[in-house]
């Protein structure tokens, strides 16, 4: 009578894909409770470095259930493979993140005008001990922006004051973001400054946000400030929320200087010239006949 040994799923293969879904598991609670404000900024490092940790040992698990396929054999590689593709997707944004925070400089503060940047009064105002402080920028600070951000430049429309008023607090609202003042400026302002609350798209960390407008009389300058409120390190997130903000901000200002066709005016019809009639041919007059040499009658 022929045996037949079943194959059997080891045991590192189902710890495996357990570690796998339990981090993503985490990962997306730890997202949505800091989103509605469940889990404070301040806790969210040590959240995600155990993020991080159960996902790697999931990998290192996945590594001894490979082995013993190797040499046992055994069921459960469609398991194994799925564990291994969660742990991955879990540790995708912390790989990029790590990438970021070894080819950019460690800024948390970006503006298109390092020289005179706008102010932050109420963010610097509402900053806790635990906070990035507001600080001034230093000429290393300016260098390091000016090599790695070139792009973070200000925006001079050739429009009014008021209108590119109007088209930022527009933008703004289509973001998403929190105005936190102020949201009233007298008609004769010649120099306007709105600050918000911006958050990342993931973590939805916070940063502070001044927009400043400079009336130039034909024209409006707009300079802008991102500044992360935790972390010394930005991750480029600053520079990148700048620059898509101003090119969400052209786009707008460009409605503003289309130029509208104007309909032709239609001419009054004309007669045309009536061609003068030809002069008269003038006949010749008739000679009188010579009949000197006429024979005689």
């Amino acid at each position: 009578m022929d045996e037949y040994h079943e194959r059997r799923v080891s045991n590192a293969t189902v710890w495996s894909r357990r570690l796998a879904i339990f981090s993503a598991v985490v990962f997306l609670v730890t997202i949505v409770g800091h989103r509605i404000g469940y889990l404070a900024t301040a806790d969210l490092p040590p959240v995600l470095a155990v993020v991080a940790a159960i996902a790697i040992l999931s990998l290192l698990v996945a590594v001894r259930a490979l082995f013993l396929f190797w040499d046992h054999g055994g069921k459960g590689g469609g398991t194994l493979v799925f564990a291994v593709l969660v742990a991955l997707a879990v540790l995708s944004p912390f790989a990029i993140t790590a990438y970021r925070g070894i080819t950019l400089p460690m800024l948390s503060d970006i503006s298109t005008d390092t020289d005179d940047p706008p102010e932050l009064n109420l963010a610097a105002a509402s900053r806790t001990a635990a906070m990035n402080k507001i600080e001034p920028f230093t000429l290393e600070r300016r260098k390091l922006q000016e090599d790695s951000y070139p792009e973070a430049t200000g925006r001079r429309y050739e429009a009014p004051i008021g209108q590119v008023l109007e088209v930022v607090q527009s933008v703004l609202d289509k973001r998403g973001w929190t105005v936190v003042g102020p949201s009233e400026f007298p008609a004769d302002a010649t120099e306007i400054t709105i600050e918000a609350e911006a958050r990342t798209f993931v973590l939805g960390l916070p940063a502070d946000v001044a927009i400043r407008l400079i009336d130039e009389g034909s024209s409006t300058y707009v300079d802008m400030r991102s500044a992360s409120r935790y972390i010394a390190h930005d991750f480029g997130e600053n520079a990148a929320r700048i620059s898509s903000f101003m090119a969400d901000l052209d786009v707008e200002i460009a409605y503003l200087t289309v130029v509208v066709p104007v309909e032709p005016v239609e001419q009054p019809a004309t007669k045309p010239a009536e061609t003068p009639p030809p002069p008269p041919v003038q006949e010749e007059p008739a000679q009188p006949l010579d009949r000197s040499e006429d024979p005689p009658d």
